[in-house]
């Protein structure tokens, strides 16, 4: 008689991704709002703008006219995401829903590429699925998944880069790192620092060379597509790079000062992001383990724990030279990690021997979700913004004020995206209470612009703007619309 597989673990990891739907469900139709909303209302507004104003995806715009380079097209990470949810929007409409839900997809992806490397890893897909699941509810992935970031894409791409690649040290099928490949490529695209693990594609090639059957015909071929997948990726950021002088991610920690504070950065990883962030609190005890276990034994091939410790090293590596950019801010910057800590992560699962266990298996399910649920949910908070709150409590109202194609001028937002986001409207963004006369004038006569939203009674009472104004048209909180006179 045919044993009939165990389909216990993938019932788990459908559960596992159905109560995280469950769990998230207030957050599909909830607006922008809340940890890190400066770069999901810019990509949210590379989104509009495709939809609305120019679809060529080599030029995501921003709704500040005086912030991005000629005009308000400003190329950071090669803009698939935001190109590729704005093509559904053109065909269903605009919807945060619609980007929540594609994003969400996306988090699925990830978690299903997690059950799939820890299974062809370990072996067990028991310890894969657990392991699966402590990666979905961990509060850092938890949150990104349904935020549009494109890291969240660019990490979906790195784990299944990572699927192939394992398979590839196991059957040696040209096919697999080819596979590994294009991932490699698309997360590399979706956000560069994640190109950095070309180095494990190329670390097997020398392997397989050295070690295995010293073909170079098969070096050759490897070295061949790894020059082609890098072409895209290269030539993207030579084109997008002209433009990021000011950028300090590029100098790292050599910029001015960036290696003040350092010590203090490290410490913050260790105590603060990794057992709260990077880990749910429930992982702590089975990372720890892990690690231990790593460390002291060889669990893998040598092949294997080349590529891992190439990898690792890469991230590591990585996060030293951005230190100083992230500081105790950026969170999301630290997602590359999560592929790795799901390796000690699932060893200590191993060690413990959940299915054996049993008594075990319930807690570990229901604690991981209420933690994270409990310390996230009020990351989508008002209260966590950082702006004055009468933008997003107002912001219907803002936004019917004056029709959605007026050019205006916006002040304060030191982000140019956030508040334009709330309000619907494009123009010229300004902050720290300032606002040359001049400008304005130039941007009245030259500029079309028709309106200004403001929260600075410094500016729009001073005696220098004040001739510019033609009628207050709306006032909501702190929240100023006046109409400017055209005649300036």
């Amino acid at each position: 008689m045919i044993e009939r597989p165990d389909r216990s673990p993938k019932i788990l990891l459908v559960l596992g991704i159905l109560l995280s739907v469950l769990l998230h469900k207030d957050i599909f139709n909830k607006d922008l709002i809340g940890v890190h909303l400066w770069r999901q209302a810019q990509n949210e507004w590379n989104i509009r703008n495709f939809v609305r104003t120019d679809n060529n995806i080599l030029n995501p715009r921003i709704p500040a006219l005086n912030l991005g380079t000629y005009g308000n097209i400003l190329r950071y990470e090669f803009p698939l995401m935001t190109w590729s949810i704005a093509q559904v929007q053109s065909l269903l409409g605009e919807s945060i829903f619609i980007t929540r839900v594609i994003m969400f997809l996306v988090g699925i992806l990830c978690i299903i590429g997690i059950y799939k490397m820890i299974g062809l890893l370990f072996q067990d897909e028991w310890v894969a699925v657990y392991t699966a699941w402590a990666f979905a509810f961990t509060p850092i992935f938890y949150y990104y998944m349904i935020n549009p970031l494109s890291d969240v894409w660019a990490m979906c791409a790195q784990i299944w880069m990572m699927v192939f690649l394992i398979k590839y040290i196991k059957d040696l099928h040209l096919r697999h790192f080819v596979l590994s490949g294009v991932l490699l490529m698309l997360a590399g695209l979706c956000k560069l620092p994640y190109f950095m693990y070309g180095i494990m594609l190329a670390t097997i090639s020398g392997y397989r060379f050295f070690k295995v059957d010293h073909s170079l015909k098969i070096l050759i071929c490897n070295g061949f597509i790894l020059l082609l997948i890098s072409v895209p990726v290269v030539t993207w950021y030579w084109y997008a790079m002209k433009d990021w002088g000011y950028m300090g991610v590029i100098k790292g920690v050599f910029a001015p000062g960036g290696r003040d504070h350092l010590g203090e950065y490290i410490g913050f990883v260790f105590t603060k992001w990794l057992p709260f962030h990077l880990l749910n609190m429930v992982s702590i005890g089975f990372f720890l383990v892990g690690l231990y276990i790593l460390i002291s034994k060889r669990i893998f091939t040598q092949a294997t724990r080349w590529i891992l410790i190439i990898g690792f090293a890469s991230t590591v590596l990585y996060y030293i030279y951005e230190m100083n950019m992230i500081a105790k801010v950026h969170d999301y910057y630290m997602l590359p990690f999560l592929m790795w800590i799901s390796i000690p992560v699932a060893l200590g699962i191993q060690f413990f021997n959940l299915l054996k266990y049993k008594a075990w298996i319930i807690p570990f399910i229901i604690a991981m979700p209420f933690l994270a649920y409990s310390y996230v949910n009020s990351f989508w908070s008002i209260d966590r913004n950082g702006y004055k709150t009468d933008w997003f409590t107002y912001d219907k109202e803002l936004q019917n004020a004056v029709p959605r194609d007026s050019l205006c001028i916006i002040l304060n937002d030191n982000t140019g995206t956030v508040v334009p986001y709330k309000i619907d409207k494009q123009g010229y963004v300004f902050d720290k209470d300032d606002l040359p006369a001049l400008w304005v004038d130039d941007m009245i006569k030259n500029r079309r612009a028709s309106y200004l939203y403001s929260d600075s009674r410094k500016v729009d009472t001073s005696a220098a703007i004040q001739p510019f104004l033609d009628s207050l048209i709306l006032t909501k909180g702190q929240i100023h619309i006046y109409k400017l006179v055209m005649n300036k």
